[in-house]
């Protein structure tokens, strides 16, 4: 026997399920607009088009290309100036804004400063053993000029606080694996809104810590100079341990990271 066809009911709601979702006009320019400065066509700076042009180009509305604006502008891919010499302009998201973003989403999923610290645990050290491999006299040259700064700085919390931080993701950098990069600068910028926390409380010790600091900074300069990445790699985990071990119990395990 026959099933009856039916209209509506679970028949037409399969079918609706089916449905292909055709993009939007703002959505395909957007996305154009994104492929082009991937592809490297478009380049930070560069000024897109006067409006009459693209909307001749996509042949759209001027709302759609203004929409289309307007999803690139929050993606911090492009600065729309108003008036007579206003236009679009491509911009790139900076590592703070990108964090911003990912320590919101932490926050709401309780993430807690002592993960984040693990995380970057996780990741460091063994880019330290590969930068070891890879290092030249100039990446050496440059970690030693800014161990001289954190020295020059030892009694001015922030700044050292802020220069130490910037070695973490000079190593990470030089080691050469770009999204391990990245995503170490925006746990970064995380994690200095919590050392800035840490060295405004004014520890009777803090001077002897930021010694200790530029103390294992050098001794792990030497060892990447000398191209040992197991003990460079031994070192930094070393150090980040004692690092966080220092700063969570000041701070507390479970504190909630904090994105402003």
């Amino acid at each position: 026997m026959k099933k009856p066809a039916t209209v509506g009911g679970a028949d037409s709601s399969q079918r609706a399920d089916r449905a292909i979702r055709v993009p939007k006009a703002a959505e395909l320019i957007a996305e154009t607009i994104r492929r082009r400065l991937v592809q490297g066509d478009l380049k930070a700076g560069d000024a897109l088009p006067p409006e009459v042009e693209l909307m001749a180009e996509f042949h759209v509305s001027r709302a759609s290309l203004r929409e289309a604006f307007r999803v690139l502008e929050t993606e911090s891919l492009i600065e729309v100036k108003r008036g007579a010499h206003g236009g679009a302009r491509i911009t790139l998201p900076d590592v703070d804004t990108a964090a911003k973003s990912i320590g919101v989403l932490l926050q709401i999923r309780g993430a807690t400063l002592k993960e984040l610290f693990d995380a970057r645990l996780i990741i460091e050290p063994p880019l330290i053993n590969i930068l070891a491999g890879v290092r030249t006299d100039a990446n050496l040259a440059e970690l030693r000029a800014l161990i001289d700064f954190e020295a020059a700085n030892i009694d001015n919390w922030t700044v050292f606080a802020s220069a130490a931080t910037e070695f973490h993701n000079l190593l990470v950098r030089m080691a050469g694996n770009v999204t391990l990069a990245l995503i170490v600068g925006m746990l970064d910028e995380l994690y200095l809104r919590h050392l800035n926390r840490f060295v405004s409380r004014n520890r009777p010790d803090q001077r002897a810590l930021n010694q200790q600091t530029v103390a294992i900074h050098r001794q792990l300069v030497d060892v990447i100079a000398a191209r040992d990445g197991a003990s460079a790699e031994t070192i930094w985990r070393y150090a980040m341990q004692q690092s966080r071990n220092v700063i969570l119990a000041e701070l507390g395990e479970e504190t909630p990271l904090a994105v402003y």
